[in-house]
């Protein structure tokens, strides 16, 4: 019996997701896509001072690899990632991101925290090709702290989806 109660479960699952890919077909991240990654970056970003580790180590490559991306960060100390100024603002920014992650299966509360960084961003002149290197640097960044467990083209597609939005 409780086999019955498994199979109509997962039957309900695979068609809401594809309920929600035909609703939305220019999306290609889907809500088990947005289940894993929201779990694979609670694993990543960790808690504590895990946080303080992860964050070192993605600013530290996204500045060696971006470098005139450290002027929109210039009210912050981006000239040194060490600095309490600027570990605090790079913590914050990374915790925003896992915010958006958290709240991705929420269009309503997506769009309202959207258009917030939209304001936020257009007002510290952060450029396009800025998006598509914080994605980049996450992308290089996760296998070193997920290992085998990534799931590669969940994260793509969903952080396509997402910096498209924000563009």
């Amino acid at each position: 019996m409780k086999w019955i109660l498994v199979v109509a479960v997962l039957g309900c699952m695979v068609a809401c997701s594809l309920a929600d890919e035909d609703a939305h077909p220019e999306s290609t991240c889907g809500p088990l896509q947005k289940i894993k990654i929201r779990r694979q970056w609670a694993k990543a970003f960790g808690e504590g001072s895990h946080r303080l580790e992860f964050a070192l180590h993605f600013w530290t490559h996204f500045f060696k690899d971006y470098p005139k991306a450290r002027e929109v960060f210039k009210d912050f100390r981006g000239d040194n990632i060490y600095s309490p100024q600027f570990q605090a603002m790079g913590q914050r920014l990374l915790s925003s991101f896992g915010m958006i992650i958290d709240i991705a299966d929420d269009p309503e509360a997506l769009k309202v925290l959207i258009a917030a960084v939209k304001v936020d961003h257009a007002e510290r002149g952060v450029k396009a090709e800025f998006y598509d290197a914080f994605r980049d640097e996450l992308l290089e960044t996760l296998p070193e702290y997920l290992g085998t467990h990534l799931d590669w083209d969940a994260w793509t597609d969903c952080l396509n989806a997402l910096f498209a939005s924000l563009k």
